[in-house]
């Protein structure tokens, strides 16, 4: 762990939260993600939840991109291994697997479009 105290060189809406000693880039990787990690079992990660997040990653010297890519990943990582997925995901999950239709649906689909398609022909000849 480093000692520096290099906060003069951050912009100011970066500034960290606390003042202790500063943990190497990948131990802050390594600390952020396992907060992101524990936020996630507290529940769904509202934006302002996210925001805060990673407004407190510069704590760890991480960029917001850094910490943005961070919580994504943990995110898929939790959605994929836990069986209850946020409701939201289910959704977006239901809506992109392709729709099976029933047989009939499709002869009864077929038949109708054959049948407009005859009457249009008819009237137009």
């Amino acid at each position: 762990m480093r000692l520096v105290n290099d906060d003069q060189d951050r912009p100011s809406g970066m500034m960290p939260i606390h003042t202790g000693p500063k943990f190497s880039r990948q131990e802050g990787r390594e600390v952020f993600r396992e907060m992101v990690r524990a936020e996630m079992r507290n529940g769904y990660l509202s934006p302002t939840r996210r925001k805060r997040l990673i407004q407190y990653a510069a704590a760890f010297d991480l960029t917001p991109i850094e910490a943005g890519k961070i919580v994504t990943e943990v995110y898929r990582e939790t959605v994929q291994t836990n069986a209850d997925a946020p409701v939201l995901y289910r959704f977006v999950e239901t809506a992109a697997k392709p729709h099976h239709w029933p047989i009939w649906l499709k002869l009864g689909l077929a038949v109708l479009a054959a049948v407009v398609a005859g009457q249009v022909l008819s009237y137009l000849a």
